[in-house]
């Protein structure tokens, strides 16, 4: 009678015990990371973007005990490898790193995605002042005189930028609009040369990055201003835009690690807090300071609303610009 009874209660008990197995969550037998990561760079080889992604990508292999390899998509302005992650599956092997231009692009682009919904916003992960240069022989010495003599002479100051709705040519509108002056653009095709282009004298006024003058002959310009909150370290003789004129006008560049849409929060947060970590090492600060940035980490929260203030304020400037999305 036992006998049977065992046999009736296992012949009951073992497919339900089976089912139970079978459907538990794959992460619990697999826990992420268990292969290789992709870090999606929406830019080719060598730029500021790369570089800042391949050192990070060094780091979190290390912390995540699984390699993460950089992966260089570029074109369409970073559309085509941020719409990769956008598409990609939720489980955290698919990351995107990229810089201020996610906001920049959707401002001047008609995106394949929605910048604000299409992505997880994982971690800030440093950030850059652009610096204000003029030409040798400019009558304005210092950023007072560059707004006023502007003012003075509207439509006779030439900019240049890196290009149609380049975060270069936005962040000059921005200072137009900001100030109340009406300067000229030139676009090219890149920053160098426009740097060029000024040292030569044909242009008045370039905005752009530290990293991007460095070691060249352009670092040697005239400096009338950084558009950061605070003075740069490295140049603490050049005063800041808002310092110099008290206009509210504070404009960085970032670089930030986002998800695809859903993906589980578990996975953020262990990514945000190992970026955390990262940065947070000396010989990182070295060379992100090598590159004209700082470590900048942050909270998804305050990554996701500088994304969102990025996007209506570059929208905006595009707009007033007479740029259209195309």
């Amino acid at each position: 009678m036992r006998r049977r009874q065992f046999h009736r209660y296992f012949s009951l008990a073992a497919p339900a015990a089976l089912l139970a197995v079978g459907g538990m969550p794959a992460h619990a037998a697999d826990p992420w990371p268990s292969k290789p990561i992709r870090l999606v760079v929406p830019f080719a080889p060598g730029g500021s973007n790369d570089v800042i992604a391949r050192r990070l990508a060094m780091q979190l292999s290390t912390s995540l005990g699984q390699s993460v390899v950089v992966d260089n998509r570029a074109g369409g302005g970073s559309t085509v490898g941020s719409n990769v992650v956008a598409t990609a599956p939720a489980d955290g092997y698919t990351l995107l790193f990229v810089s201020g231009s996610l906001a920049t692009t959707a401002a001047v682009q008609k995106t394949p995605y929605d910048p604000l919904t299409a992505f997880v916003p994982i971690s800030r992960v440093a950030s850059a002042p652009f610096v204000v240069l003029t030409r040798d022989g400019f009558p304005a010495k210092t950023m007072g005189e560059f707004i006023a003599y502007a003012k003075a002479n509207p439509g006779k100051i030439n900019y240049g930028s890196a290009g149609l709705g380049d975060s270069t040519q936005l962040a000059t509108e921005l200072l137009s609009n900001v100030a109340g002056l009406k300067m000229e653009p030139v676009g090219y095709k890149g920053i160098s040369p426009a740097q060029m282009d000024l040292i030569a004298g044909r242009l008045d006024v370039v905005i752009t990055t530290i990293a991007s003058i460095r070691g060249t002959p352009a670092e040697k310009l005239p400096m009338l201003a950084f558009t950061s909150e605070k003075r740069n370290a490295d140049y603490p003789q050049v005063p800041t835009v808002k310092e110099a004129t008290g206009l509210a006008y504070v404009v960085d560049v970032w670089w930030g690690a986002f998800g695809p849409k859903g993906m589980p929060t578990a996975i953020r947060d262990r990514l945000n807090k190992e970026i955390g970590v990262a940065v947070a090492q000396p010989e990182f600060a070295t060379f992100l300071k090598s590159a004209g940035a700082a470590a900048d980490p942050s909270t998804p929260d305050v990554l996701q609303q500088l994304l969102v203030t990025d996007v209506q304020r570059w929208t905006d400037t595009a707009r007033r610009a007479g740029i259209t999305p195309q």
